[in-house]
């Protein structure tokens, strides 16, 4: 199947003096039907074609099918026909612009260049500068003044390299000291946290805090009074709605965590992952690779325990046939027994 740009050519380049022209305009002139509406749809809402056609007919410039200025020509013809024409035009320069930047030294790229700058005799200078990307812009020569492209330079480093800074805990505590006072006040039954989060929001941006450190203050205080976790639950739900970025935090804590043998009781940081769990604050699937040991810790632990299982209830079901006789041979004989209670008795033996 004949591709759109060698049909293009075969329909208009090469009969372009005699009718080719008038065929292309005649064309574009079809697809404007309302001046109101854009030309590049039709009235039931299918593509109309004119951007395809405009990149044709340009691409037949920049690869030597027609003359540069009959391009140029023909583009400043059809300009006036419609006030989203000029638009439509930038949009495939800007295709063009994409392609032809891979290899700035062969003859299409010079070509492009050539068309673009001539575009500005009948194309705003505005709307080039506005469309156009800033290193066209330079190639083509519409930027003159190298210190515009040298402040470009700078603001877009400024905008999208540098770091941002934040006043960490050592460096600026009276914000932190004012977020800890406010999380850690006595806290009424009616207290909304909606007037809590307006608090730390206006200290955030007051002194600059940083705000996964304010979350990890404000999970700290919730460590500290788990039965207000009604508040404190609705709390980071509105100040962090992001669940990744709360199972970091608490993951970062976890591995901070010293773990001990046994546990009276669950640490206040269990409880309160517990907690975001049962509301659906946090994922499992998120927080579980912070969570200690590690499976492969476990499994061995569990098959540890598993063979001490089986030597026990082996132990237990050998009983002796004969009481205690001075210089005689004890006789053995194993009696069969209930595994399962065997391990149990064995379970409860050495969890005392």
């Amino acid at each position: 199947m004949m591709s759109s740009y060698s049909k293009f050519v075969s329909d208009y380049c090469k009969v372009w003096e005699k009718s080719g022209k008038a065929q292309f305009i005649k064309g574009v002139t079809q697809s404007i039907k309302d001046e109101e509406k854009t030309p590049l749809f039709t009235k039931s809402g299918k593509l109309s074609g004119l951007s395809q056609n405009i990149y044709d007919l340009l691409l037949s410039g920049l690869q030597g099918a027609l003359k540069k200025d009959v391009v140029l020509t023909t583009l400043r013809e059809i300009t006036a026909l419609h006030a989203d024409i000029p638009s439509i035009i930038l949009d495939v320069v800007c295709i063009l612009d994409a392609e032809t930047s891979v290899d700035v030294q062969t003859d299409e790229r010079s070509n492009f260049c050539y068309i673009v700058r001539e575009l500005e005799g009948f194309i705003s200078e505005k709307l080039l500068k506005e469309r156009l990307e800033i290193d066209t812009l330079q190639d083509v020569g519409t930027l003159k003044n190298k210190n515009f492209y040298t402040k470009f330079i700078k603001i877009k480093t400024k905008l999208y390299y540098k770091q941002r800074k934040f006043n960490l805990f050592r460096e600026e505590s009276e914000g932190y000291a004012k977020l800890i006072v406010e999380l850690n006040q006595e806290i009424c039954e009616d207290m909304d946290y909606k007037s809590l989060l307006e608090i730390i929001q206006s200290l955030i941006g007051c002194f600059n805090l940083d705000p996964n450190r304010v979350l990890d203050i404000i999970l700290e205080s919730f460590e500290a009074r788990p039965h207000h976790n009604q508040l404190f639950i609705s709390l980071i739900k509105s100040y962090m709605g992001d669940p990744q970025v709360i199972s970091e935090v608490l993951g970062f804590k976890l591995s901070n965590m010293d773990m001990q043998e046994n546990y009276k009781e669950p640490p206040p940081l269990m409880t309160i992952i517990a907690l975001l769990l049962q509301h659906e604050v946090i994922a499992l699937d998120d927080i579980y690779p912070w969570l200690r040991p590690d499976d492969l810790v476990m499994a061995k632990e569990a098959d540890k325990e598993f063979k001490a299982a089986q030597d026990y209830i082996r132990r237990i079901n050998i009983v002796s046939t004969k009481g205690p006789q001075a210089n005689a041979p004890m006789e053995f004989i194993e009696e069969k027994a209930d595994p399962q209670v065997c391990f149990m008795e064995f379970l409860y033996v050495s969890r005392r």
